[in-house]
C-alpha cells in the first residue's frame, strides 16, 4: 500500500512541476504575518479606545450596516498604537512586514504610506492636480481635501452625492452630476 502511496505522490509531483507558477515566499510561512499578528492580539484586547477611528471597533458604526456586516470587519481598524509599533519608524511588527512585502514585490525595500486616509488623499490630488486645475468632489469628502486643495492650487466642483435612506449612508455620485 505504501508504494502505490508513494507512485502516486510522484505522479502528482511530475503534474504540478511543469507548471511554471511561482508560489508567494510570504504563502509558505506557516505562522501569520507579524503585523496580523499584532492586529489580532490587539484588537482582542478589551481595552477602552479613545482614538480614531471613531466607529469604536464597529460599535459607534451605522446600525443599519453594522446589523449586516457585524462588528468583525471594524475589529482591526486600529490606528498607530503602542503594541503596533511605529510607522515612523519601525522596529517591530510593521518593520518586519515592509521587509516581507519588499521581498513578496522582489524590491530592495517597501514602506507603508502613513497618516491613512488623509495621507493618502493628498498625496493623489497633489500628484495628479497643478495649480487652477479644476477637481470635482463630492460635497461631504474628508476634511483632507481641505488642505490638499490648498496645497495643490487646485479649484474644486463640489456636487451632492445622493443618500441612501435603506443604508443610511451617503452613496453614489450619478455621471450627470459629474459633468463639468
Amino acid at each position: 500500500m505504501k508504494s502505490q502511496s508513494t507512485f502516486r505522490t510522484r505522479q502528482l509531483k511530475k503534474k504540478t512541476t511543469k507548471k511554471t507558477t511561482r508560489e508567494s515566499p510570504i504563502s509558505q510561512k506557516v505562522c501569520p504575518p507579524p503585523l496580523l499578528n499584532a492586529l489580532k492580539v490587539s484588537a482582542e484586547r478589551n481595552a477602552a479606545r479613545f482614538h480614531f477611528p471613531r466607529h469604536n471597533r464597529g460599535r459607534a458604526g451605522p446600525s443599519s450596516f453594522t446589523q449586516h456586516i457585524g462588528l468583525k470587519p471594524f475589529m482591526h481598524d486600529l490606528p498607530n498604537l503602542p503594541e503596533l509599533d511605529n510607522l515612523f519608524y519601525p522596529e517591530g511588527p510593521i518593520l518586519e512586514a515592509q521587509q516581507q512585502a519588499a521581498k513578496l514585490f522582489e524590491a530592495s525595500e517597501t514602506w507603508f504610506l502613513v497618516g491613512g486616509t488623509t495621507c493618502e488623499i493628498q498625496a493623489a490630488i497633489m500628484a495628479t492636480c497643478s495649480p487652477r486645475d479644476h477637481i470635482i468632489f463630492p460635497r461631504n469628502s474628508h476634511v483632507s481635501v481641505i488642505l490638499a486643495l490648498v496645497l495643490s492650487g487646485a479649484i474644486p466642483k463640489y456636487i451632492m452625492p445622493m443618500y441612501d435612506s435603506n443604508w443610511d449612508i451617503v452613496g453614489e455620485v450619478t455621471p450627470s452630476e459629474a459633468s463639468v
